[in-house]
């Protein structure tokens, strides 16, 4: 099954980089791009779509990691806190 799960994986990520490459063929105008500080002039449009796809889903992915283990770290507090206060209760039961 892990083995399925990797060649899934292998070919998403072919699949991704063919539709990202056509994109960059596909749309050849160029374009001037502006952000905040730098100034392009002439740059491929498809380029400019594929650079800010991966960048979003670099930062997507990052974002989701993080709220991952966020979530995992809750979860585990509440069940030490669980624990805590049966061990409280118990020792209460012990001591009365």
């Amino acid at each position: 099954m892990r083995r399925l799960w990797a060649w899934w994986r292998v070919l998403m990520l072919v699949l991704l980089f063919v539709v990202g490459l056509w994109m960059v063929v596909v749309n050849a105008q160029p374009i001037d791009l502006n952000l905040l500080f730098w100034k392009f002039r002439s740059v491929n449009s498809g380029l400019a779509m594929l650079c800010s796809f991966l960048l979003g889903s670099l930062i997507g992915m990052l974002v989701g990691l993080n709220l991952y283990v966020l979530f995992k770290l809750k979860g585990r507090v509440f069940l030490l806190r669980r624990e805590l206060r049966d061990a409280r209760q118990q020792l209460e039961r012990r001591t009365s």
